[in-house]
Protein backbone atom coordinates (compact mmCIF):
# COMPACT_ATOMS: atom_id res chain seq x y z
CA UNK A 1 0.00 0.00 0.00
CA UNK A 2 0.94 3.86 -0.52
CA UNK A 3 2.88 5.49 2.13
CA UNK A 4 0.66 8.20 3.43
CA UNK A 5 1.89 11.60 2.91
CA UNK A 6 2.60 13.65 5.82
CA UNK A 7 0.79 16.85 5.73
CA UNK A 8 2.73 20.09 7.32
CA UNK A 9 1.52 21.15 10.56
CA UNK A 10 -0.93 23.92 10.97
CA UNK A 11 -0.11 27.33 11.93
CA UNK A 12 -1.97 30.77 12.42
CA UNK A 13 1.37 32.32 11.08
CA UNK A 14 3.12 31.94 7.41
CA UNK A 15 5.41 29.01 6.98
CA UNK A 16 8.69 31.43 7.27
CA UNK A 17 7.57 32.31 10.91
CA UNK A 18 8.81 29.60 13.30
CA UNK A 19 7.31 29.55 16.89
CA UNK A 20 7.51 26.03 17.87
CA UNK A 21 9.81 27.13 20.16
CA UNK A 22 6.67 27.97 22.11
CA UNK A 23 5.29 23.74 22.32
CA UNK A 24 7.54 23.22 25.28
CA UNK A 25 6.21 25.25 27.17
CA UNK A 26 2.41 24.99 26.82
CA UNK A 27 2.48 22.00 28.91
CA UNK A 28 3.03 24.07 32.04
CA UNK A 29 0.23 26.21 31.65
CA UNK A 30 -3.86 26.17 32.59
CA UNK A 31 -5.26 22.65 32.09
CA UNK A 32 -7.91 22.24 29.01
CA UNK A 33 -10.13 22.18 31.53
CA UNK A 34 -9.26 25.45 32.98
CA UNK A 35 -9.17 26.88 29.78
CA UNK A 36 -12.82 25.62 29.21
CA UNK A 37 -14.09 27.03 31.90
CA UNK A 38 -12.82 30.65 31.06
CA UNK A 39 -14.83 30.07 27.56
CA UNK A 40 -17.53 28.65 28.63
CA UNK A 41 -18.29 31.62 31.07
CA UNK A 42 -20.53 34.27 29.03
CA UNK A 43 -19.38 37.38 31.04
CA UNK A 44 -16.08 36.29 30.76
CA UNK A 45 -16.26 35.87 26.75
CA UNK A 46 -18.03 38.62 25.71
CA UNK A 47 -15.55 40.78 27.81
CA UNK A 48 -12.24 39.08 26.46
CA UNK A 49 -10.32 41.45 24.00
CA UNK A 50 -9.63 38.92 20.75
CA UNK A 51 -6.83 38.76 21.18
CA UNK A 52 -6.79 37.05 24.19
CA UNK A 53 -10.01 34.69 22.68
CA UNK A 54 -7.64 33.67 20.22
CA UNK A 55 -5.04 32.67 22.62
CA UNK A 56 -7.70 30.55 24.65
CA UNK A 57 -8.89 29.16 21.67
CA UNK A 58 -5.51 28.32 20.13
CA UNK A 59 -4.46 26.41 23.80
CA UNK A 60 -7.26 24.67 23.72
CA UNK A 61 -7.04 23.02 20.55
CA UNK A 62 -3.68 22.03 21.32
CA UNK A 63 -4.52 20.58 25.16
CA UNK A 64 -7.76 18.98 24.09
CA UNK A 65 -5.87 17.61 20.67
CA UNK A 66 -3.77 15.60 23.55
CA UNK A 67 -4.79 12.28 25.07
CA UNK A 68 -5.15 13.50 28.42
CA UNK A 69 -7.18 16.12 27.02
CA UNK A 70 -9.71 14.28 25.50
CA UNK A 71 -12.62 14.18 28.07
CA UNK A 72 -13.07 17.80 27.10
CA UNK A 73 -12.81 17.73 23.49
CA UNK A 74 -17.02 17.42 22.63
CA UNK A 75 -17.22 21.09 24.85
CA UNK A 76 -14.16 22.30 22.98
CA UNK A 77 -15.55 21.93 19.49
CA UNK A 78 -18.87 23.86 21.07
CA UNK A 79 -16.63 26.51 21.39
CA UNK A 80 -15.09 25.62 18.21
CA UNK A 81 -18.58 25.91 16.61
CA UNK A 82 -19.40 29.15 18.39
CA UNK A 83 -16.45 30.92 17.10
CA UNK A 84 -16.49 29.66 13.33
CA UNK A 85 -20.30 30.61 13.66
CA UNK A 86 -20.03 34.11 15.41
CA UNK A 87 -21.11 36.73 13.86
CA UNK A 88 -18.43 39.59 12.53
CA UNK A 89 -15.73 37.66 13.93
CA UNK A 90 -12.32 38.88 14.05
CA UNK A 91 -10.14 37.11 11.43
CA UNK A 92 -7.40 35.81 14.21
CA UNK A 93 -10.06 34.46 16.72
CA UNK A 94 -11.68 32.79 13.30
CA UNK A 95 -7.82 31.10 12.01
CA UNK A 96 -7.45 30.04 15.54
CA UNK A 97 -10.67 28.12 15.73
CA UNK A 98 -9.63 26.58 12.59
CA UNK A 99 -6.83 25.27 13.80
CA UNK A 100 -8.03 24.07 17.43
CA UNK A 101 -10.60 22.26 14.95
CA UNK A 102 -8.32 21.00 12.81
CA UNK A 103 -5.95 19.68 15.66
CA UNK A 104 -8.86 18.00 17.78
CA UNK A 105 -10.48 16.49 14.44
CA UNK A 106 -7.72 14.46 13.71
CA UNK A 107 -6.93 13.71 17.36
CA UNK A 108 -10.78 12.23 16.95
CA UNK A 109 -10.66 10.64 13.57
CA UNK A 110 -13.94 9.79 12.42
CA UNK A 111 -15.74 9.88 16.05
CA UNK A 112 -15.52 13.98 14.93
CA UNK A 113 -18.41 13.76 12.10
CA UNK A 114 -20.22 12.37 15.16
CA UNK A 115 -20.12 15.25 17.14
CA UNK A 116 -23.34 17.63 17.32
CA UNK A 117 -21.06 20.48 16.66
CA UNK A 118 -19.79 19.15 13.33
CA UNK A 119 -22.58 19.98 11.03
CA UNK A 120 -21.55 23.62 12.27
CA UNK A 121 -17.94 23.56 12.04
CA UNK A 122 -18.12 22.01 8.78
CA UNK A 123 -20.28 24.85 7.01
CA UNK A 124 -18.33 27.44 8.38
CA UNK A 125 -15.03 26.19 8.00
CA UNK A 126 -16.09 25.58 3.99
CA UNK A 127 -17.59 29.08 3.89
CA UNK A 128 -13.99 30.52 4.91
CA UNK A 129 -12.39 29.34 1.70
CA UNK A 130 -14.54 32.47 0.19
CA UNK A 131 -12.53 34.42 2.61
CA UNK A 132 -9.26 35.30 1.11
CA UNK A 133 -7.64 36.12 4.98
CA UNK A 134 -8.57 32.62 5.98
CA UNK A 135 -8.96 30.91 2.39
CA UNK A 136 -5.67 28.93 2.78
CA UNK A 137 -5.50 28.02 6.33
CA UNK A 138 -8.96 26.64 5.57
CA UNK A 139 -8.27 24.82 2.74
CA UNK A 140 -5.14 23.12 4.79
CA UNK A 141 -7.60 22.14 7.56
CA UNK A 142 -10.31 20.59 5.36
CA UNK A 143 -6.93 18.79 3.82
CA UNK A 144 -5.93 16.96 7.06
CA UNK A 145 -9.32 16.34 7.99
CA UNK A 146 -10.12 14.72 4.98
CA UNK A 147 -6.95 12.69 3.65
CA UNK A 148 -7.46 9.43 4.19
CA UNK A 149 -11.10 9.59 4.85
CA UNK A 150 -9.63 9.83 8.41
CA UNK A 151 -12.54 12.37 9.61
CA UNK A 152 -14.51 13.02 7.03
CA UNK A 153 -15.76 11.79 3.18
CA UNK A 154 -17.34 13.44 0.16
CA UNK A 155 -19.77 11.64 0.71
CA UNK A 156 -21.03 12.55 4.22
CA UNK A 157 -20.23 16.02 3.96
CA UNK A 158 -22.23 16.65 0.57
CA UNK A 159 -25.35 18.15 2.16
CA UNK A 160 -23.07 20.89 3.69
CA UNK A 161 -21.30 21.50 1.01
CA UNK A 162 -24.85 21.97 -1.18
CA UNK A 163 -25.63 24.29 1.49
CA UNK A 164 -22.42 26.67 1.21
CA UNK A 165 -23.10 26.52 -2.58
CA UNK A 166 -26.62 27.52 -2.26
CA UNK A 167 -27.79 24.31 -4.06
CA UNK A 168 -31.01 23.13 -2.37
CA UNK A 169 -30.62 19.91 -1.26
CA UNK A 170 -33.36 17.08 -1.01
CA UNK A 171 -32.49 14.05 0.92
CA UNK A 172 -35.43 12.14 0.98
CA UNK A 173 -34.69 10.73 -2.03
CA UNK A 174 -32.21 8.29 -0.81
CA UNK A 175 -33.85 5.10 -0.74
CA UNK A 176 -36.77 3.54 -3.02
CA UNK A 177 -36.79 3.43 -6.75
CA UNK A 178 -33.55 3.21 -8.33
CA UNK A 179 -34.10 5.71 -11.00
CA UNK A 180 -35.12 7.67 -8.09
CA UNK A 181 -32.33 7.89 -6.06
CA UNK A 182 -30.88 11.24 -7.45
CA UNK A 183 -30.57 13.21 -4.89
CA UNK A 184 -32.51 16.64 -6.30
CA UNK A 185 -30.59 19.60 -6.48
CA UNK A 186 -31.94 22.97 -7.29
CA UNK A 187 -30.18 25.80 -9.35
CA UNK A 188 -28.04 27.84 -7.22
CA UNK A 189 -29.81 30.87 -5.58
CA UNK A 190 -29.09 34.16 -7.26
CA UNK A 191 -28.30 35.63 -3.88
CA UNK A 192 -25.28 32.86 -3.72
CA UNK A 193 -24.34 32.97 -6.60
CA UNK A 194 -23.86 37.08 -6.51
CA UNK A 195 -22.97 37.78 -2.48
CA UNK A 196 -20.59 35.21 -2.26
CA UNK A 197 -17.77 33.88 -4.52
CA UNK A 198 -17.95 29.95 -4.63
CA UNK A 199 -15.61 29.50 -7.12
CA UNK A 200 -13.11 28.49 -4.20
CA UNK A 201 -15.39 26.21 -2.45
CA UNK A 202 -16.29 24.50 -5.93
CA UNK A 203 -12.58 24.21 -6.82
CA UNK A 204 -11.92 22.73 -3.36
CA UNK A 205 -14.75 20.06 -3.75
CA UNK A 206 -13.21 19.07 -7.33
CA UNK A 207 -9.89 18.74 -5.82
CA UNK A 208 -11.48 16.46 -2.74
CA UNK A 209 -13.31 13.87 -5.43
CA UNK A 210 -9.52 13.86 -7.19
CA UNK A 211 -7.65 13.34 -3.75
CA UNK A 212 -10.31 10.36 -2.83
CA UNK A 213 -10.35 8.94 -6.05
CA UNK A 214 -7.14 7.94 -5.43
CA UNK A 215 -7.32 6.99 -1.67
CA UNK A 216 -7.33 3.12 -1.13
CA UNK A 217 -8.37 3.08 2.69
CA UNK A 218 -12.12 5.34 1.85
CA UNK A 219 -14.63 2.72 0.59
CA UNK A 220 -16.01 4.69 -3.06
CA UNK A 221 -18.89 6.66 -2.20
CA UNK A 222 -22.48 4.69 -3.97
CA UNK A 223 -23.69 6.06 -7.34
CA UNK A 224 -26.21 8.22 -5.91
CA UNK A 225 -23.76 10.14 -3.89
CA UNK A 226 -21.70 10.55 -7.46
CA UNK A 227 -24.57 11.84 -9.23
CA UNK A 228 -25.09 14.24 -6.71
CA UNK A 229 -21.38 15.49 -6.86
CA UNK A 230 -22.03 15.77 -10.91
CA UNK A 231 -25.36 17.87 -10.50
CA UNK A 232 -23.05 20.19 -8.05
CA UNK A 233 -21.06 20.85 -11.14
CA UNK A 234 -23.40 21.01 -13.65
CA UNK A 235 -24.78 23.68 -11.22
CA UNK A 236 -22.19 26.08 -12.18
CA UNK A 237 -21.47 24.85 -15.32
CA UNK A 238 -22.83 27.95 -16.76
CA UNK A 239 -21.61 30.46 -14.76
CA UNK A 240 -20.83 34.25 -15.51
CA UNK A 241 -17.68 33.56 -14.03
CA UNK A 242 -14.50 31.83 -16.08
CA UNK A 243 -13.05 30.64 -12.93
CA UNK A 244 -15.99 29.13 -11.70
CA UNK A 245 -16.57 27.51 -15.01
CA UNK A 246 -13.22 26.13 -15.25
CA UNK A 247 -13.24 24.42 -11.49
CA UNK A 248 -16.84 23.00 -12.44
CA UNK A 249 -15.78 21.48 -15.53
CA UNK A 250 -12.88 20.39 -13.85
CA UNK A 251 -15.15 18.89 -10.97
CA UNK A 252 -17.06 16.96 -13.71
CA UNK A 253 -13.74 15.44 -15.38
CA UNK A 254 -12.93 13.98 -11.68
CA UNK A 255 -16.36 12.22 -11.31
CA UNK A 256 -16.06 10.78 -14.43
CA UNK A 257 -12.74 9.26 -13.91
CA UNK A 258 -13.81 8.20 -9.92
CA UNK A 259 -16.85 6.78 -11.78
CA UNK A 260 -14.78 4.96 -14.11
CA UNK A 261 -12.05 3.90 -11.97
CA UNK A 262 -14.19 3.56 -8.61
CA UNK A 263 -17.07 2.23 -9.75
CA UNK A 264 -16.27 0.31 -12.68
CA UNK A 265 -17.91 2.26 -14.87
CA UNK A 266 -17.41 2.06 -18.70
CA UNK A 267 -16.66 5.84 -19.94
CA UNK A 268 -20.01 5.26 -22.75
CA UNK A 269 -21.94 5.22 -18.95
CA UNK A 270 -19.44 7.96 -16.96
CA UNK A 271 -20.16 10.26 -19.47
CA UNK A 272 -24.13 9.52 -19.71
CA UNK A 273 -23.79 10.34 -15.71
CA UNK A 274 -22.75 13.49 -16.84
CA UNK A 275 -24.73 14.45 -19.18
CA UNK A 276 -28.27 12.84 -17.44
Amino acid sequence: SARKPKLPPLSTEDDSDDESDDDDSEDDGPSASEILKQLQSPEMYSNMKWKDKAELISQLGNKASKEDGMHVRPQALNIIQDALGGKNANVHVLRSALIAAGLIGVSMGTDLIKQSSWKTIMIETIKLLKNKQCFSLAKKVLEQLHIHGRCFTVANSLEFIAHVLGVGFNSSTSGGKRNSQVTELSQPRKSSAVGGNNIEVVGWLAESIGRERKMESVNPMQERSLLVAFDLFLSFANHREQNCRKNATDGLVQCVLYSVEKLDKDMAQAMNMCSS
